[in-house]
């Protein structure tokens, strides 16, 4: 294989779910949790960049792929964390590719916050509209059924 992209079979997303419920979303909040035993912090992380990213695909009616640029400077805590975690993504501000967020985290032993910043892009021929959009609304409808 030439790894280039036509040699990857694109599907809708897979296992990679890391939100087990959505409690709140509205216009600025998305407000998202996960029970877990034994977690790594950066898996709390990837949950914390799931919540903003579904954020923004809600926003936009499931029509844009959403996906993280960057995280800023948080505490790392030391070990595992157990038990439930509640993330809320609240949007600091937005331009057309762009999205700033304020991303708190709580769970027992770990209360911190996260600035984080989501990309926005039109789908194209490797995120493929077709597959993604109905995926992620299908996948918000059950988030949000889980409260």
């Amino acid at each position: 294989m030439s790894g280039g992209p036509e040699d990857v079979v694109w599907e809708a997303p897979g296992a990679f779910e890391l939100l087990d419920g959505v409690s709140l979303v509205d216009a600025t909040t998305l407000r998202a949790w996960r029970e877990d035993r034994n977690m790594a912090f950066w898996l709390a992380l990837e949950a914390a960049a799931q919540a903003a990213a579904l954020h923004q695909r809600q926003l936009a009616d499931f029509g844009l792929h959403a996906f993280l640029l960057s995280f800023g400077d948080c505490v790392w805590p030391e070990g595992t964390l157990s038990g439930r975690l509640e993330i809320d993504a609240r949007l600091l501000g937005r331009t057309s590719g762009a999205a700033a967020y304020e991303v708190a985290l709580r769970m027992p032993g770990l209360e911190t916050r996260v600035p984080a910043h989501i990309g926005l892009t039109p789908y194209d021929a490797v995120f493929r509209k077709e597959l993604l959009r109905e995926s992620y609304r299908e996948r918000f409808r059950r988030l949000c059924a889980r409260r």
